[in-house]
C-alpha cells in the first residue's frame, strides 16, 4: 500500500482525531477501489470511525458512492 498522505478523516461526516480524541480509525475497501503506486489516496478506500465501522464493512461489496448514501440514510447524517 502506498504512503496515504490523507489524515484519519471520517468518510461519512468529515471529523477526525482532534475532534473526536476518543474515536479509533480503520480504512475499509469499497469496490471501486483503484489502488496507486506513489503517495496519495486511492478512490475507494475511506476512513471510518469505531462507532461506524461494523456497518461500514457489510457494505464492502459496494461503491463509494452507495455505501456512503446507505450509511447516511441509517444513521440519519
Amino acid at each position: 500500500m502506498p504512503l496515504l498522505t490523507e489524515p484519519p478523516i471520517r468518510s461519512l461526516r468529515d471529523r477526525d482525531q482532534q475532534d473526536q480524541p476518543d474515536l479509533d480509525f480503520d480504512l475499509v475497501r469499497l469496490t471501486d477501489y483503484e489502488p496507486i503506486d506513489h503517495p496519495g489516496h486511492p478512490k475507494g478506500l475511506h476512513w471510518f470511525c469505531s462507532y461506524h465501522l461494523e456497518a461500514d464493512k457489510t457494505l464492502e461489496y459496494l461503491s463509494s458512492g452507495e455505501a456512503l448514501g446507505r450509511l447516511r440514510r441509517q444513521f440519519g447524517e
